[in-house]
């Protein structure tokens, strides 16, 4: 008895505004943003298809860049809190 293939993460879309925080982490996206790549380089794909995914991809890589600015915000607090402890 085999199980049935599961889809890929190219084939099956991105719903960006739907997914929870936990569900879709920097990792994950950034995965799919390499999948788009390399599907959008193959060269295989329609230019509507093509287009489609371009902007698909856009989207992951602005979500991608706010979960990094959200980091660098968290980090950049808690390395002012430690030098406020620090002897001046």
């Amino acid at each position: 008895m085999t199980s049935p293939t599961p889809k890929s993460d190219a084939q099956t879309p991105l719903d960006l505004d739907s997914a929870s925080e936990e569900a879709v982490n920097f990792e994950t996206l950034f995965g799919r943003l390499e999948t788009t790549a390399a599907q959008l380089q193959d060269g295989k794909l329609t230019l509507d298809q093509s287009v489609a995914l371009y902007e698909q991809g856009m989207e992951i890589a602005e979500r991608c860049q706010a979960l990094l600015t959200d980091v660098e915000q968290r980090i950049e607090i808690l390395r002012q809190r430690a030098n406020r402890g620090e002897p001046q």
